[in-house]
């Protein structure tokens, strides 16, 4: 199937491509680098060291990885429609929960509910169904839908410290759940058409464009192939290096003794530049085909943890987020039609269901377990080194994977 011209691609499919936008941005509510913007806060009223906030942490996230598995089902099941509008209810009242927590347990639940409704069905929407509805165009499709997550990036952080010099942790919580809400349900009901006008609209949201050259596998297929979990440590690998750095943003940003408004700042650069690196692999995955590039997407985000052992206060700091920009859009982009291209999309969301439990598995995994590092008293260069490593382990295995694997 030969790919369509991108402007008229954009103009005939804008809808759903923003209705993912949507979705990306506002799963930020249950990502790292949003809830880590609290952090000192909740350790502070709960008295909870780097370490014990991270174990915490890592008991909500495990618990959301483990429900997905089963949750994720329903993309195959339930119409778009349906299951965003549960699915944004969820997140706001996770929201509005996470505002009254009031001991450890609660704030465990909290978690739950954020990392579960937020990174996990939130992000395993759009990059479902955008996945799905769309063939040889995938590849730009969803790096417009991608794009939500530095907008996200650099918009929250923002927002957020400029809201919590007028309210309390707490009430920002409140004040975001209201947003949420306010934005996303009207969104749902004008960007996703009916089942009635999706019959006459070619741009059928919950049909997938099966590739009849692609053997579409089940879920227990890939669960017994060696190919799938060579393959999924590009899955593992920026969940765990991108989730250290930014639970522990703080503290990189107190340790190379940069100002936390310069550092929120850079998020700006971040945001810039990953737009730029994911529109620009999208239109290379269109090209090339994602099982080709997949090897060298997690090169970028190696590099990006070295630059950060020599940043300093000033311009080093838009330089590591301008790297680590690019790292970010290319890695997510590049990565996520893989599973399309090499397993088909008959049964894509149980498959993505598995690969998004593991993903938030990973990112469990690496705020406790640096945590506990900086608690011990580990130098910066070795916490860098864990977090630089895993990249480079996972290009090297996604190279034996795809090494001669047909188109």
């Amino acid at each position: 199937m030969r790919p369509s011209p991108t402007l008229k691609f954009f103009q005939n499919q804008w809808r759903l491509l923003f209705f993912g936008f949507l979705l990306a941005f506002f799963s930020s509510l249950g990502q790292t680098f949003f809830i880590s913007l609290f952090s000192q806060d909740i350790r502070d009223e709960f008295v909870l060291s780097h370490g014990e906030f991270g174990t915490i942490y890592a008991i909500g996230t495990i618990a959301s990885a483990v429900t997905i598995i089963f949750l994720g089902q329903l993309a195959d099941i339930m119409r778009l429609r349906m299951i965003a509008t549960i699915v944004i209810v969820v997140l706001a009242g996770a929201a509005a929960f996470f505002s009254l927590v009031s001991s450890i347990a609660t704030l465990i639940i909290g978690i739950f509910l954020l990392r579960l409704s937020g990174q996990g069905m939130m992000s395993h929407l759009y990059t479902t169904a955008i996945s799905r509805r769309f063939n040889a165009e995938r590849g730009r499709a969803l790096s417009v839908a991608i794009f939500g997550h530095p907008a996200s990036e650099f918009i929250m952080p923002v927002l957020v410290i400029s809201l919590l010099l007028m309210f309390n942790w707490r009430q920002v919580w409140q004040i975001t759940a209201f947003f949420t809400l306010l934005v996303m349900l009207p969104a749902v009901y004008t960007l996703i058409p009916s089942r009635k006008k999706q019959n006459t609209n070619r741009a059928e949201v919950d049909t997938p464009q099966h590739d009849e050259n692609i053997i579409h596998w089940t879920r227990k297929q890939i669960l017994t192939h060696w190919r799938f979990w060579m393959l999924i440590v590009l899955i593992l690998a920026p969940s765990f290096t991108s989730t250290g750095l930014f639970f522990h943003q703080i503290y990189f940003a107190e340790i190379k003794n940069i100002p936390i408004e310069q550092w929120a700042a850079g998020y700006g650069f971040f945001a810039i530049f990953s737009i730029f690196s994911s529109f620009s692999s999208g239109f290379l995955v269109d090209k090339f085909s994602a099982r080709r590039l997949a090897p060298v997407a997690l090169l970028p985000l190696s590099f990006t943890i070295w630059v950060l052992y020599i940043t300093t206060p000033g311009i080093m700091v838009w330089i590591f987020f301008s790297i680590y920009g690019i790292a970010q859009g290319a890695s997510y982009t590049i990565i996520t039609p893989l599973w399309a291209e090499i397993y088909g999309t008959k049964h894509l969301g149980s498959i993505r269901a598995i690969t998004q439990s593991l993903m938030v598995f990973a990112s469990a995994l690496s705020p406790v377990m640096l945590g506990l590092m900086i608690d011990v008293g580990l130098s910066l260069e070795l916490l860098l080194l864990t977090l630089g490593f895993v990249p480079t382990l996972a290009s090297g295995m996604a190279f034996i994977a795809t090494y001669k694997l047909k188109d």
